[in-house]
């Protein structure tokens, strides 16, 4: 995108969204409670709202574009956009070639039918990885269906390959598109549990009444980011000064609340 300065509240200038006076932010919407589209098509979610005040603390307009997950960074690397706002998570290979403001955190769960036939269960303790483990294990030759491309796909496959180097039989992995035909694909029977960020599960299970329950919460619970291109730390600035200005007067907090997130204990750039 093209380049033009931005007045953040508080006047302060800096430099990074495109020049019409509009930043382009990208996601999934295919991702709720992160973002979804409503069915009178207008846009909400965690990062609606939370991105949504972060342009107008920045005194700009915001436009979104859709993307499909694996698409993201691409779309990010084409300027197809200024930045991500999906709650994606920090890793080495993204923080090569995007700046990463860490604004909420969140872990990992398994979601399935009522009563977890599958009797999945462990003595967890969160940041304790190891501790799951009796959990992925419980999980050895059954189909679990996942969003393809992203962290819960990597950590399932890592859990699958541990086991099968233990001799237990590795899980059988459904990926798909993004989380909604992941969480589908157990609704119709395809699949026999589906792993997904804590809050997507808990969202699908509040809101469709359907007969769903968590095995386990809060695996690998993380840090998430808004993200721009390396080169463009201007923008990334202004997004972390936004978002500060936001803690102080009590919206960030109540953003956070609203979609069942934790709130970071500071805004890292990083």
């Amino acid at each position: 995108m093209a380049v033009a300065v931005l007045a953040v509240s508080g006047g302060a200038q800096a430099q990074g969204v495109a020049s019409e006076g509009t930043v382009h932010f990208a996601a999934d919407f295919a991702a709720a409670p992160n973002q979804f589209i409503k069915p009178d098509g207008t846009k909400d979610g965690l990062n609606v709202d939370m991105c949504g005040e972060v342009a107008k603390r920045m005194g700009l307009e915001i436009e979104w574009t859709n993307l499909a997950f694996p698409g993201l960074v691409p779309g990010l690397q084409a300027e197809r956009c200024d930045a991500l706002c999906t709650s994606m998570f920090i890793n080495p290979d993204r923080l090569k070639i995007m700046n990463m403001i860490a604004y909420v955190q969140w872990g990992e769960g398994l979601i399935v039918p009522q009563g977890n036939a599958l009797g999945v269960s462990c003595d967890s303790e969160i940041g304790n990885d190891d501790s799951y483990n009796a959990c992925f294990d419980g999980l050895a030759g059954h189909k679990v269906s996942v969003a393809a491309g992203g962290t819960t796909n990597k950590h399932l496959q890592e859990h699958s390959d541990r086991m099968a180097a233990a001799g237990l039989d590795a899980i059988d992995i459904l990926a798909f598109d993004s989380n909604a035909e992941a969480i589908q694909a157990v609704a119709a029977g395809q699949s026999e549990a589906a792993y997904l960020n804590d809050p997507q599960a808990v969202f699908y299970i509040n809101t469709s009444g359907g007969p769903f329950e968590m095995a386990f919460t809060k695996n690998k619970a993380n840090r998430l980011a808004i993200a721009t291109l390396k080169d463009n730390t201007e923008l990334a600035e202004a997004i972390l000064a936004a978002l500060e200005e936001m803690r102080a007067d009590g919206s960030y907090q109540s953003i956070v609340d609203k979609w069942g997130v934790a709130a970071v204990p500071e805004f890292t750039l990083n």
